[in-house]
């Protein structure tokens, strides 16, 4: 599998894992932040109003052509 997309910690800058096609990351990501995107909907339903959060963000890999 080529590094061509990563998921990445937020706090911690480590990579999770790495994915051929950016959708497969995306799924990965939102498997991830389940928990976390399930506590801001009861604080949104509560009248907080918050950002989403995201503490796993897709990024681009160390084989992704753009990367420098």
């Amino acid at each position: 599998m080529a590094d061509i997309y990563s998921v990445k910690n937020v706090n911690t800058n480590q990579i999770i894992a790495s994915f051929d096609k950016k959708a497969d990351a995306k799924t990965k990501r939102n498997e991830l932040c389940k928990d976390s995107h399930k506590k801001w909907k009861n604080k949104v339903e509560s009248g907080e109003d918050l950002p989403k959060p995201f503490p796993y963000i897709v990024t681009k890999g160390t084989k992704h052509p753009r990367m420098k």
